[in-house]
């Protein structure tokens, strides 16, 4: 009766003793894999950019004169502006909204910041000619290169400046989805994307 009872308790610590140290392996398991998971999320926070650039030349002139006179009496002035501009469409992916759940081994993407689209411009003033009597004054100046800058975005490929940055974006958010995949996690995706990340990356 002893022997049985010595092979049941050399029996019930041999698997306590598996237990604990699986339990300890697994926990330690899904330590090492949050930590990966969140470095590699953190490593995709970045700025993901597409971009266009835009040359032009902008000729202005103007002329005063004293009424009743200008056959006689005419002041000029007349400038060439160069303008170089990059637009870009930006997503901010340090602004996403991410959460790890390491207890449930999921990964719970918010939000995703809006695109934004900017000019970059630099001017560059060329062949300036003026009268003494008729001088650019700064505002005047500071006009033309906001029409100059207007007729630069009137110009943008902005559809096409949105799908590349799309397809940037789509691309680094996929970098996720393979991640949990490997890792054997699960991803709640509550953003407008989800759908398409999933088709393509999971």
């Amino acid at each position: 009766m002893k022997k049985l009872l010595y092979i049941f308790y050399g029996l019930l610590i041999g698997v306590m003793g598996t237990y604990i140290v699986m339990k300890k392996f697994q926990t330690r398991s899904t330590s090492e894999s949050s930590h990966s998971i969140a470095y590699e999320i953190k490593r995709l926070n970045k700025l993901i950019v597409a971009e266009q650039n835009f040359s032009d030349v902008i000729s202005h002139k103007s002329s005063w004169h004293i009424p009743g006179l200008e056959d006689y009496f005419s002041f000029d002035k007349k400038v060439l502006l160069m303008v170089d501009a990059k637009v870009q469409a930006t997503y901010d992916l340090n602004k996403m909204d991410v959460k790890i759940d390491s207890a449930n081994k999921t990964i719970y993407i918010n939000k995703i910041p809006e695109l934004e689209i900017k000019t970059y411009p630099d001017f560059k003033f060329y062949d300036m000619d003026q009268s003494r009597f008729n001088t650019f004054k700064g505002d005047e100046l500071n006009e033309i290169k906001e029409r100059a800058v207007k007729k630069i975005e009137d110009s943008i490929d902005k559809k096409q400046l949105e799908s590349d940055a799309h397809d940037q974006l789509i691309q680094n958010l996929g970098e996720i989805y393979l991640l949990a995949k490997a890792y054997n996690w699960k991803i709640v995706d509550n953003t407008p994307y989800s759908k398409e990340l999933s088709n393509k990356f999971y």
